[in-house]
């Protein structure tokens, strides 16, 4: 697996899955996401996973990307100077909508080869000029032909716009960071199914969903063993539930998302929040039938992320709605993060974690 190329020179040969550049010791990364409504920081202190993460305030990151880079560098260098994270590379994940990502199959070529023609593979999705956009790509499989030979090359293939990292990057140097690695939703997901395969190898031949529960859309991956299949987003959120708070209570958005947040009242327990539930679980269900069919096999098992995966009551209406067993992500993480407070919340920037850690052993 790799990430993004962010000019760190990956080293990735087509011919076979080579080893990447290190880029250090393993302690000495922090995994980031940046969500519409909450900055994400996992690192490690000692023996100790550390899980930090911030408020945004409104229309700082919307839908469309970051609209108040300085806003986000103060709240970033605030973060790093009060909890005192002296390490500085950042590995981030970015959102699904952040980056393209696809596989691909190529005939064999060279590194060099692949660097010409990874644009050609964006075209029925990029408009823009292909030389705005930065590429990468991570080796899934070579088939040998009878003579021993490279036959094809199974590729996943991704683009991000240059001015997006370029901007990631100048934010994090402001703030007292380095950017390291960008790494795609989807990598992430492949990174935690990767990581618990290790000490679950039964897991290889499972069909699995992750289900991102976030403030403005809901991301549903579909994996078999440790390989993408197919995601989809869901434009229905934690910030409905907010509305329908505020509806409820009488007050704006952002109050509501406080009484969220503490079950004022027992807000979440009320009928109109289980509508809201039943909604989401009802969309969710449609991709995963869709997904059953189009694939001929079924899936075997859900993991829950994102803010939405701490609300109980959600959890709970998932649990009774679904026939798969519905874990929390925390299930797929190492062993030393089980019980670490809020770490299912932010489990794409463990996966940044993780991808820092694995690129530091050349693994």
């Amino acid at each position: 697996m790799a990430a993004m190329n962010v000019g760190i020179g990956l080293g990735k040969k087509a011919r076979k899955p080579a080893k990447r550049k290190s880029l250090g010791k393993p302690h000495k990364f922090v995994g980031m996401g940046i969500g519409t409504s909450t900055i994400k920081l996992v690192y490690r202190a000692g023996h100790s996973v550390k899980v930090v993460t911030e408020s945004l305030p409104e229309n700082v990151v919307d839908e469309n990307g970051i609209s108040a880079p300085q806003t986000l560098v103060s709240i970033l260098a605030d973060m790093r100077k009060r909890e005192k994270i002296h390490q500085r590379d950042v590995v981030m994940a970015l959102g699904d909508s952040s980056a393209f990502f696809r596989h691909v199959t190529l005939p064999p070529m060279s590194d060099a080869e692949l660097k010409i023609n990874l644009p050609y593979e964006f075209r029925d999705y990029i408009d823009e000029d292909p030389e705005s956009f930065v590429y990468d790509y991570a080796v899934d499989d070579v088939p040998l032909n009878e003579e021993g030979e490279p036959e094809r090359l199974e590729l996943y293939a991704s683009a991000a716009s240059r001015e997006l990292v370029e901007e990631r990057a100048q934010i994090l140097r402001k703030a007292g960071f380095r950017l390291k690695v960008l790494i795609p939703a989807q990598m992430a997901y492949m990174r935690l199914a990767t990581q618990y395969q290790e000490h679950n190898p039964e897991a290889e031949d499972i069909s699995q969903v992750f289900i991102d529960i976030g403030n403005m859309a809901v991301a549903v991956h579909l994996l078999h063993g440790n390989k993408f299949k197919a995601s989809k987003m869901i434009d229905f959120g934690c910030r409905d539930l907010d509305m329908t708070i505020a509806d409820i209570k009488g007050v704006d958005r952002h109050v509501a998302s406080t009484y969220k947040q503490t079950n004022f009242e027992g807000v979440l327990d009320l009928p109109e929040c289980e509508a809201v539930y039943d909604r989401l679980c009802f969309e969710i269900n449609k991709v995963i039938n869709f997904y059953s069919f189009s694939n001929g096999e079924d899936v075997e098992c859900m993991y829950v992320l994102g803010g939405g995966s701490e609300i109980p009551q959600l959890m709970d209406v998932m649990r009774r709605s679904f026939d798969i067993p519905l874990h929390m992500a925390s299930k797929v993480l190492p062993p030393d993060m089980a019980g670490v407070a809020g770490i299912d919340a932010v489990a794409l920037a463990v996966a940044g974690l993780l991808e820092g850690e694995a690129i530091a052993r050349g693994a």
